[in-house]
């Protein structure tokens, strides 16, 4: 049986593999944000890092290259120690010929090494034997070169600053065959190096230092911008829309977002489209709301004006535009203090200001005031308007006309003043006639006292009617008091009237015509009021009409209608008066003095036909006469079910 060797993992690679595992993991789990910042911090450390490698090789290389440069003149210095040595042995006639020979070797020396700045040459007294031209720009170890100090060491090696720039000097000892004889000094110039090269080498590293941050500075930038800055201006720019009320404002998922980002996104779209739903529902709320609040003041019979806090007119409903006489273009937009005239503005004004800043200091809940205006009386009131905080949203007007009002209490009060007058006249007569009886008794003879008394009696007679009219008008005018109307024949009310009127006609000598249509249909009637209607007109027709004269009543039917008509052939009314003589205690004989009355008799006869369900209306012409007349209507056939068969219907010809 063969056996196979299969090679088995050490515990080594089995550590790596779970380690590269390990970061796999870890980077998938990492937002395409946080992988794209992982790869760009690792590419910039292997740049960095291969950089540095790149910078320490060089440096590495430039030590070695001064380091060879330095034992290059070390040992050029050990050269001219040995050459050195070998001319101070030697026999020489005198010292000049020494220091010839000295000088000629410097000479030769400096030629063939030209990077030496100086050579110089001591006894072992340090006393100078020979030196190069130079020697006294270079020389720093001591302040003249009359005497040298010999070193304490050696090699000696030192770097010193001197009048011809920074300088490396070098001794050596002037030895031969064991025998000291001085000391050979070499002044090097600084040639430039550095730990990384020369100057210019410098100047090129620091460059290329300067230029890796700015690329690295650049790159930093680029991501933070495209990464973190760029998309957090976005979100400032979209909550700088939110917080101008831009809501549904939505930002794109563009970019290197990454994770985080693109979920707080996300986040702000969904916010920001929920706001929008918020803001259309609470406006669509609102504008039911206002809908509502609007169609409230619309349907307000009184003028309402709705003012901002600057007092410029926001709402204005169809009463105040009717009032105002303007459109709503017109008023929408202005300043209330500016519709009316100065006078007016001037005491809206003052209110307004009052109602804002109360004197006392308390709060006014409204104001009103009255003024008259295109002959209108108007009643303002205003009221303000606060928010749940107590600040003022604005001012509400109302504008209450009150024309119909002022005139209804002035026709009470005219109505009073002619009731009284009318009442005190009768009244002052009787009780004058009555104390001239009582006091005078004795003294008045049978036939003055009858005329008295039948003053008196006529007197009465007219506080009487008068009372009687005013309680019969009263009676009409109250909405809680109604005509029974029935379904009956009219013919009885006719014959009553016709009667009641007959000595009046023929005191005065009337003509009386009557024209009554047979078989009237039956109309609702109240019987004892419509006797009334027909007696006031068929009276007054009289007294218009001079003796003579003719008065005529016609009864018939007009299509649905009975129609009733007083003819006469009277003085007639001036056109003027004829809208006016319905009024109460309107009396054209008020205008002449002639004929007596109380001025109610039309008025009552107006309200009462009216209570029928009908209208009286005139003709008349000056000198010519006056026609008055009215319609009852006749009921329909469902009504007609309702009528009673009445027995004995009189029938009353027609005559002339």
């Amino acid at each position: 049986m063969i056996k196979m060797n299969i090679p088995k993992l050490n515990n080594h690679n089995i550590s790596i593999r779970k380690a590269l595992v390990l970061i796999q993991i870890f980077f998938s789990s990492l937002s395409s944000q946080a992988r794209l910042i992982t790869s760009l911090v690792f590419g910039i450390s292997v740049f960095i890092t291969l950089s540095a490698f790149l910078i320490i090789s060089n440096i590495q290389s430039n030590i070695d290259r001064q380091v060879l440069q330095l034992n290059y003149n070390l040992k050029a210095a050990q050269v001219l120690s040995q050459i050195s040595g070998q001319a101070l042995i030697m026999n020489y006639k005198t010292a000049w010929h020494r220091k010839e020979r000295l000088n000629a070797l410097i000479k030769n020396f400096l030629k063939e090494h030209p990077e030496i700045c100086y050579i110089i040459f001591t006894d072992n007294a340090g006393n100078i034997l020979a030196k190069s031209q130079l020697a006294h720009l270079y020389w720093a170890p001591t302040n003249n070169l009359q005497k040298i100090l010999p070193p304490r060491h050696v090699p000696f090696i030192e770097m010193s600053y001197t009048k011809g720039g920074k300088t490396l000097t070098i001794a050596e000892p002037i030895q031969f065959q064991s025998n000291f004889l001085g000391w050979a000094w070499l002044g090097i110039p600084d040639s430039g190096f550095t730990i990384v090269g020369s100057k210019k080498e410098l100047m090129v590293f620091l460059l290329e230092i300067f230029l890796l941050v700015w690329v690295l500075s650049i790159i930093g930038a680029i991501i933070n911008s495209l990464i973190i800055t760029q998309p957090l201006r976005k979100l400032e720019k979209s909550a700088k829309a939110i917080s101008e009320g831009r809501f549904g404002f939505q930002l794109p998922l563009k970019g290197f977002l990454g994770k985080e980002l693109s979920q707080l996104v996300k986040a702000f779209n969904r916010m920001s489209k929920r706001l929008k739903q918020y803001e259309e529902s609470n406006l669509a709320i609102l504008g039911s709301e206002r809908n509502k609040f609007e169609s409230v003041i619309m349907s307000i019979a009184d003028a309402v004006i709705v003012l901002d806090k600057e007092n410029i007119i926001q709402i204005i409903n169809p009463r105040a535009k009717s009032l105002l006489n303007k459109s709503g273009d017109e008023l929408i937009g202005r300043n209330i203090i500016s519709i009316w005239g100065k006078e007016i503005n001037k005491d809206l004004f003052d209110h307004i200001s009052n109602l804002t800043n109360p004197n006392d200091g308390g709060v006014i809940e409204y104001t009103n005031f009255e003024l008259v205006n295109e002959n209108k009386n108007l009643k303002i009131v205003i009221s303000p308007l606060y928010d749940s905080n107590n600040e003022k949203l604005g001012t509400v007007m109302i504008i209450q006309d009150r024309t119909k009002e002022a005139e209804i209490e002035l026709i009470k009060q005219e109505f009073i003043s002619n009731v009284s007058h009318e009442l005190r006249t009768p009244i002052t007569s009787i009780k004058c006639y009555i104390d001239t009886l009582c006091s005078h008794d004795d003294q008045i003879d049978i036939k003055t006292k009858n005329e008295f008394l039948q003053i008196i009696n006529e007197e009465a007679d007219r506080l009487s009617n008068l009372v009687n009219d005013v309680l019969e008008l009263s009676k009409l005018e109250s909405t809680s008091a109604k005509l029974q109307l029935t379904l009956q024949e009219i013919y009885p009310s006719i014959e009553f009237s016709l009667k009641s009127i007959a000595v009046l006609a023929s005191k005065k000598s009337i003509w009386l015509v009557k024209d009554i249509e047979d078989n009237l249909p039956s109309v609702y009637i109240n019987q004892e009021n419509l006797e009334r209607i027909l007696i006031n007109l068929l009276s007054n027709a009289i007294k218009y009409t001079p003796g003579n004269g003719m008065v005529k009543l016609v009864v018939q039917k007009d299509k649905d209608n009975v129609l009733f008509q007083v003819i006469d052939n009277g003085i007639g009314i001036l056109e003027e008066h004829i809208p006016l003589i319905f009024e109460r205690f309107y009396r054209i004989e008020n205008k002449v003095h002639t004929i007596k009355g109380t001025g109610l008799g039309l008025t009552i006869v107006k309200k009462s036909i009216e209570q029928h369900g009908s209208k009286l209306s005139v003709r008349s012409k000056l000198g010519e006469g006056s026609i008055f007349e009215f319609a009852l209507p006749i009921p329909t056939q469902e009504s007609s079910t309702e009528i009673t068969n009445l027995e004995n219907k009189p029938s009353l010809a027609k005559s002339a």
